[in-house]
């Protein structure tokens, strides 16, 4: 490109700007924050990789609840005998959920003593923890399955027992709901407030409402029966009819064959050379597998102290309501030969101040109650040597209680979940550990208003 300028003095003078240097460029200075680069896409899935790799394989304690992989795979392979399939005979009751596993235990028992009474499979839930269709509780810290197989509780119901007593053996209700459509299910409702139109009514009488839902499952020719609706509701366990059909049950099959998973089992046979050193080992083989209808019976821990204690707001609110209401005993806490429940539910005439602090003694006792609870129970029971404490409270209060009955001089005072089931997964049927050590304890201290199957 040429530039002519006018001279005055001479000629014009003309520039030719090809001919010159470059003019050197200049950069802005970045001004931008190194954490901007962490609003670009890629940025920030990368990030979320690396954190979600160290939280799952690098810490020590991911915060994913177990799989229960192994239990899921033996319900669902368990080999089913000529008298189920399609042309099994089947029964499903409605489970409550989102409630404590010691509430859906005691039903789940009586529905399967009732399949076998109608010589039907029993399609039972897993133990539902969280209402939500999500695979964990997210509301709780550390997460915890939402669903647990029932298998990694007891073991009854895929061992096969019924095979004695020529009844049909109980499945998972995936199973059922494999093989039992809609349009082969027939459904029952109980008539209830929520269902006023419902076609089945119970009869209030404990026995005479498992003979009534025995002529339903027996007499019917439908192979899918579902009963909608809780034939065993709170107000059943709250009523007299557990004692009316407590000696029936005790002596039934389910009851005959109940026994905890091996999973359960298992933890208690790493925790018995100190926990109860002259004692047999489970045989977990025998438990999963039984090859005959005579059980052999366990032994008691006759120098094993259990208490069941309970903590926390929600509980706290429990014990005000049971309170409130004169509520009884829980089901077969009710038994007249049990001690300690004369007296409850107190009679009307008692004054408020007075009952509510009755059921408070018996619910929410304090730490020094408890302590004073544990030395009558030694002195009535010289052969009493080790306390186990049964407890959903906060560590630091179980250590609290610890303390002080260890300084009354027993030889060893465990905390279950810390001692006997400390992992996460173990944690997760703790509950049923729990139980199996206060139904072999020599004394069991419950508190009668949270049900708590010890038969």
């Amino acid at each position: 490109m040429r530039i002519t300028f006018p001279n005055p003095l001479g000629p014009p003078i003309t520039f030719d700007t090809t001919s010159l240097p470059p003019l050197p460029q200049f950069r802005k200075p970045n001004t931008t924050s190194p954490l901007s680069s962490l609003r670009r896409p890629q940025t920030r899935l990368l990030l979320f990789g690396l954190v979600l790799f160290i939280v799952i394989v690098i810490r020590p304690s991911p915060p994913f609840p177990p799989s229960f992989g192994e239990e899921w795979k033996v319900e669902s392979g368990a080999a089913l005998g000529d008298s189920e399939g399609r042309l099994g005979r089947y029964v499903k009751f409605d489970v409550p959920q989102g409630t404590g596993f010691n509430h859906q235990l005691q039903r789940v028992l009586l529905q399967h003593h009732l399949a076998l009474l109608g010589n039907r499979s029993l399609a039972f839930e897993p133990f539902v923890e969280d209402k939500t269709n999500l695979p964990f509780d997210i509301f709780r810290w550390p997460w915890r399955s939402a669903r647990i197989p029932l298998s990694a509780y007891i073991a009854g119901v895929i061992s096969g027992f019924e095979k004695f007593y020529n009844s049909p053996r109980a499945v998972p209700a995936s199973y059922y709901r494999q093989y039992c459509s809609s349009w082969r299910e027939h459904v029952y409702t109980l008539r209830t407030d929520s269902h006023p139109n419902g076609d089945l009514t119970l009869v209030p009488n404990g026995q005479d409402r498992i003979h009534q839902i025995q002529v339903l499952l027996a007499g019917s020719d439908e192979s899918c029966i579902r009963i909608r609706g809780e034939v065993f509701d709170d107000a059943f366990f709250d009523s007299s009819a557990p004692l009316e059909l407590y000696d029936s049950f005790v002596r039934s099959p389910v009851m005959k064959h109940f026994t905890f998973s091996p999973t359960v089992l298992g933890i208690l046979n790493r925790a018995m050379p100190e926990l109860a050193t002259d004692h047999t080992p489970y045989d977990l083989d025998l438990i999963a597998h039984p090859t005959s209808d005579v059980m052999e019976r366990t032994s008691s821990w006759k120098h094993v102290l259990a208490l069941h204690l309970r903590k926390g707001k929600e509980w706290e609110h429990t014990c005000v309501q049971k309170g409130e209401t004169s509520a009884p005993f829980v089901s077969f806490n009710k038994l007249p030969r049990l001690p300690g429940n004369e007296n409850v539910p107190p009679p009307s005439s008692m004054v408020e101040a007075t009952r509510m602090g009755l059921y408070r003694a018996k619910c929410l006792p304090e730490v020094l109650d408890i302590i004073g609870r544990a030395r009558r129970m030694r002195k009535n029971h010289p052969l009493l040597r080790v306390v186990y404490i049964l407890s959903d409270g906060e560590d630091e209060w179980a250590e609290e209680v610890r303390m002080w009955l260890a300084s009354e001089g027993w030889d060893k005072v465990w905390i279950g979940k810390l001692d006997v089931y400390p992992s996460r997964k173990e944690r997760e049927v703790g509950v049923a550990v729990d139980m199996e050590i206060a139904r072999r304890a020599g004394v069991f201290v419950g508190n009668g208003v949270s049900i708590c199957l010890v038969l």
